[in-house]
């Protein structure tokens, strides 16, 4: 990573540190900001928005002519969404200051799913059918339907429209906490692509 983009990220991370320590209306002193910063730039993600969805995930495995009887199984699961913007793709000119005229252009990432997490106590089999004649499922077999059903949470992401609260958020957050830390002209946009 360039000099000016690790300042640049250096800059930002120390902004959220000192809005989270001292939200009063002091103007920072940047060479400060930046020596104290230097140790946070590990923050990679500014995740904005958490879903909470629920998913019913079922299979039907119907005889077929070597095979008699069918299997069901139908479960219940809670899945967690959290997403944000990964700040690990700014570029070297999406962030432009004028600290004289205290102002700030930002050009962030798109947001993007940032995390999915099925937890095991959120999963709950409600019904389960198999017929005399046949096996119940196996773990492996209900481990794979359960990761289809993540497969399909994770395809339907643009429909559900967290990306666009995350984006809408991420905007909001960044152009409060500018405002705060003593910038007067604060742009925030989103990269096209």
């Amino acid at each position: 990573m360039n000099r000016l983009l690790y300042r640049t990220k250096t800059i930002i991370v120390g902004l959220f540190v000192l809005f989270a320590v001292n939200s009063c209306n002091l103007e920072p002193d940047y060479s400060q900001l930046e020596e104290q910063a230097g140790k946070l730039t590990s923050l990679t993600e500014l995740g904005t928005v958490e879903y909470v969805i629920s998913k019913i995930v079922k299979a039907d495995d119907n005889a077929t002519w070597y095979k008699l009887g069918d299997r069901k199984i139908l479960f219940s699961c809670k899945a967690i969404l959290k997403a944000g913007i990964d700040l690990s793709n700014l570029a070297d000119n999406d962030i432009q200051t004028d600290y004289d005229a205290k102002s700030i252009s930002i050009t962030l990432p798109k947001a993007t799913l940032l995390s999915l997490n099925m937890k095991p106590e959120d999963i709950t089999l409600v019904y389960e059918k198999t017929a005399i004649t046949r096996a119940s499922f196996s773990n492996q077999e209900r481990d794979a339907i359960l990761a289809q059903g993540e497969k399909d949470i994770r395809e339907n992401v643009p429909t559900l429209g967290i990306l666009t609260d995350a984006e809408n958020n991420a905007k909001l957050f960044l152009e409060s906490f500018l405002k705060q830390a003593g910038f007067t002209k604060i742009n925030v946009e989103f990269k096209n692509k």
